[in-house]
């Protein structure tokens, strides 16, 4: 792993979910288009096998989701969001991919950045990127974070989300 830095971007409304073709996808919600657009242009060009998409469940039945491209050079953007509730279709999401299929047919997950004017009317969504493929998806406790392998996830925490309390989630 390199010593990059992140710039970590959770000022987004939430996380939408989708299913492509059996298979979850994590939208992360933008309620401001020149902020989706920013986003979306960096996320075009992340490499879907270096791509990183980690669920962070807390004891208070709350998770956080941190998105990022493994780095390839001193600064990236990552996107993290916490205090969103395990109930509800991260539930039915967790399962889906607890029950993932064998090794011979693996489950895909894909993340896509989207924009809504109106983040609770579906019909206003607009895709600002295509789907994009992850190369590593891992649920993992809070305490997990101490590993030197979520070293990535603990900055995201620290710096972004450790004063968040959001439950904004579609």
């Amino acid at each position: 792993m390199t010593d990059a830095k992140f710039s970590w971007y959770s000022n987004f409304y939430g996380i939408a979910w989708r299913i492509h073709t059996r298979n979850p996808i994590a939208v992360p919600l933008f309620v401001k288009e020149d902020e989706a657009t920013k986003i979306a242009e960096s996320v075009k060009t992340w490499n879907p096998k270096n791509v990183h998409l980690t669920f962070i469940e807390n004891n208070n039945e709350n998770y956080s989701i941190c998105i990022f491209d493994e780095p390839d050079d001193s600064k990236n953007i990552g996107l993290y969001r916490s205090g969103m509730s395990q109930t509800g279709t991260y539930g039915k999401i967790k399962q889906m991919i607890e029950k993932k299929s064998s090794m011979w047919n693996p489950m895909r997950v894909y993340i896509q950045i989207a924009y809504a004017k109106d983040p609770t009317d579906t019909v206003s969504y607009q895709n600002m990127t295509d789907l994009v493929s992850v190369g590593r998806l891992e649920i993992i406790s809070e305490a997990q974070l101490e590993s030197d392998k979520f070293a990535i996830e603990r900055d995201a925490y620290e710096t972004a989300g450790r004063n968040e309390n959001t439950t904004d989630e579609n």
